[in-house]
């Protein structure tokens, strides 16, 4: 999945990966506002773990003034 053009500061928007398969995403932040979220989030996969829990994703996102999309926190 592709996607491209920006987000301006507050947008609400969502990504995920919905297949079986690890994905990789390549982002470019300016201002760098929001980089030290998602190396908390690469962060949270420490300790042999290939997926983040709900729980860690929530925590770091209250950390960013972010909130998980109705629905879409699975346990």
């Amino acid at each position: 999945m592709q996607s491209g053009g920006g987000l301006p500061p507050g947008a609400p928007h969502t990504f995920a990966n919905p297949g079986d398969r690890p994905a990789v995403m390549l982002s470019t932040f300016t201002p760098d506002l929001y980089l030290q979220y998602f190396r908390e989030l690469r962060d949270g996969l420490g300790d042999g773990r290939r997926t983040l829990t709900p729980q860690a994703a929530i925590d770091t996102m209250s950390r960013y003034a972010t909130g998980p999309a109705a629905g879409l926190i699975r346990e």
